[in-house]
């Protein structure tokens, strides 16, 4: 695979550059729902194709979070309403401390590759106007020269407006820039959408015949192809 080397990389976050925490989340709703991590691991694809329809069908990013989580507990097999009531216990959990705070340990390593290699970085995410603390905490943040969060700019992918600001804040044009995120419709169409190149970083591995855009396993991987 070739792909053009831009100059500016955009980043998604949330199973992105981090990752749901299962045993976090099975902890943090034990009481009601009982499961374990690895469960809840397993009914994750489920919950993101439930909330990839959602968001294209207009749903607040509030809403699909709820769905997401209610749903990863309905198809590890809990009743609709202890799922709601687990799904409500987790976002307490959530807001002291995100959920998606689980980092490949090689990213690190690969960001500071590509910096070095002279790509800078930014990130674009629909989150809940907290993720700079998030990033800070897992170790992260310094590697990144802007972080727009949905929930603070009032606007969210996949509108090119979320986009263009990003590109607006690095002083960067489109032409010179890359998208990578892990929902097609919401990632790489928004992105598009701005006039940058996209890529999908399909971690979970839930879009295994995507071709509209080229598909990497990992950020990691997508800077080793960058920066060989």
């Amino acid at each position: 695979m070739s792909l053009r080397v831009p100059k500016v990389l955009l980043f998604d976050a949330g199973n992105t550059l981090v990752f749901l925490d299962h045993d976090a989340l099975a902890s943090s709703a034990h009481d009601i729902a009982g499961l374990g991590g690895d469960a809840l691991r397993r009914a994750e694809p489920l919950a993101k194709k439930s909330y990839e329809a959602a968001l294209s069908a207009g749903m607040s990013h509030e809403d699909g979070w709820q769905l997401y989580i209610r749903t990863i507990f309905e198809a590890a097999g809990v009743p609709f309403t202890d799922a709601a009531e687990a799904a409500r216990a987790a976002r307490v959990v959530h807001d002291d401390f995100n959920l998606w705070r689980k980092m490949p340990p090689e990213l690190p390593v690969a960001l500071a590759r590509g910096l070095n290699a002279g790509l800078r970085y930014g990130i674009v995410s629909n989150s809940e106007g907290r993720l700079t603390e998030l990033l800070d905490r897992v170790g992260i943040l310094p590697f990144f020269e802007v972080v727009v969060d949905s929930a603070l700019e009032g606007v969210r992918k996949p509108d090119p407006e979320i986009f263009r600001r990003a590109l607006s804040r690095m002083q960067a044009s489109a032409a010179e820039t890359m998208y990578a995120g892990d929902i097609p419709n919401v990632d790489v169409d928004g992105a598009r959408g701005a006039g940058i190149d996209a890529v999908l970083i399909d971690t979970l591995g839930h879009y295994p015949h995507y071709s509209g855009a080229p598909r990497f396993a990992s950020v990691e991987a997508l800077i080793a192809e960058l920066c060989p």
